[in-house]
């Protein structure tokens, strides 16, 4: 084991403006001018096409514009250019083929190109070269996938690209210091929680084996670390094949060094965390938010996880934005009562 818990951290949660609309399972992306766009999601009355954009100079929410269709659990990613991509996620029957751009210099929606294939629960990875990597997910049936296709800035279009060994969903994607992707965990059809990773190579276009994890784990995150490595935390685990609703929350982490292509545990959390979310700060610490009565910061230094602050609202399926200055956005999420998302959101800072 590479360290263990450590005694209480500094940093607290304050209020940072409510939502027009309460919403969790949406996305939100860091604008270049600092404000930060909530899209989508599902309210109260179902899933929505609404976009709202914080603004930091006065704490608050504003309308940004309408998607063409209303959707849950789908990507959205920062282009180089300031526009953000929207891609798949679950709509109103089925889940989507299309993407949709949102212009900072308009603040509307249009039409992004077509996937190949209807997805959800998938991952999008921006790429060195302005291009959008998208990893798995659910199809239209909900069955898990293994395909992955690139979205190009240049065309405007998506192209297919290699396939991986394994179907899977709720997996995590992360961008290596070399360009490759590291794909980790997920669940599909009869072989899930999955332990296996696999790192996609933009080269050559595919997918390769690149170790297991100590455990099995699904609705897990995975951070970048300073030295090129990456940090699995919490999560869903179980035995393989086993019914989701039977599976344990997790509260171990564990590391995958890129030279040894291994994955080595790395101490606990104090709380067991899945549909959490797990913000990079510029320090190289890593923020834990979750459903549980206090947050968690991972220190590389110590290789060590400590409490920090507690959450005014507990909250799961949010988002967690990680702003220039070192504090974090929290927006939204699943509260304590089942189906009733919130449209409070707080921020963190030391």
């Amino acid at each position: 084991m590479i360290g263990a818990e450590e005694a209480s951290s500094t940093g607290s949660f304050g209020a940072a403006g409510s939502l027009s609309e309460a919403r969790y399972y949406h996305a939100a992306t860091l604008l270049a001018d600092g404000r930060v766009l909530v899209i989508g999601g599902i309210g109260p009355d179902g899933r929505l096409t609404s976009a709202e954009a914080w603004d930091p100079a006065t704490s608050s929410f504003s309308p940004a514009g309408d998607l063409a269709d209303a959707r849950s659990d789908h990507t959205a990613s920062p282009l180089p250019d300031g526009r953000v991509l929207v891609v798949g996620g679950q709509g109103l029957e089925l889940n989507l083929t299309t993407a949709e751009l949102w212009d900072p210099g308009t603040s509307s929606f249009t039409p992004g190109g077509e996937l190949a294939e209807g997805r959800a629960f998938h991952t999008a990875t921006n790429l060195p070269d302005g291009r959008v990597l998208i990893v798995g997910g659910q199809d239209t049936g909900g069955s898990s996938l293994a395909s992955g296709e690139l979205w190009d800035p240049a065309v405007g279009m998506f192209g297919s690209t290699g396939s991986m060994a394994t179907g899977r969903y709720a997996h995590t994607a992360t961008l290596l210091p070399d360009g490759r992707v590291l794909v980790t965990g997920g669940d599909g059809p009869g072989g899930g929680p999955f332990a296996t990773a696999e790192v996609w190579d933009p080269v050559t276009g595919t997918f390769s084996a690149a170790g297991s994890m100590t455990t099995r784990r699904l609705s897990h995150t995975a951070s970048p670390l300073p030295d090129g490595r990456v940090l699995i935390a919490g999560g869903v685990g179980g035995a393989e094949g086993q019914d989701f609703d039977s599976m344990a929350p997790l509260r171990t982490a564990e590391i995958w060094d890129g030279r040894s292509g291994m994955f080595e545990s790395t101490g606990s959390m104090a709380a067991d965390l899945t549909e959490h979310t797990a913000s990079v700060l510029p320090d190289g610490r890593i923020l834990m938010v979750g459903y549980q009565p206090n947050a968690d910061l991972w220190d590389p230094a110590t290789a060590a996880f400590s409490p920090t602050g507690a959450p005014t609202d507990p909250r799961y399926n949010h988002t967690a934005t990680t702003l220039a200055d070192g504090r974090v956005l929290v927006v939204g999420g699943g509260g304590a009562t089942p189906d009733a998302p919130l449209a409070t959101a707080e921020m963190w800072g030391d």
